[in-house]
């Protein structure tokens, strides 16, 4: 979870609204990314994978 006030961290993200989820593997790569309710299902379906 990241609070950023600045909201330099929506910039660099691409993040427009909230929540965003964004599922990063170790290494670093982007493996999903969600807007508004999160589907748990598939983060944890794409979690597993990583």
């Amino acid at each position: 979870m990241l609070w950023d006030s600045s909201f330099e961290s929506w910039s660099a993200f691409q993040i427009t609204g909230q929540p965003t989820v964004i599922l990063l593997g170790t290494d670093g790569q982007e493996l999903g990314r969600w807007f508004g309710a999160i589907p748990e299902d598939e983060v944890l379906a794409l979690a597993a994978q990583a």
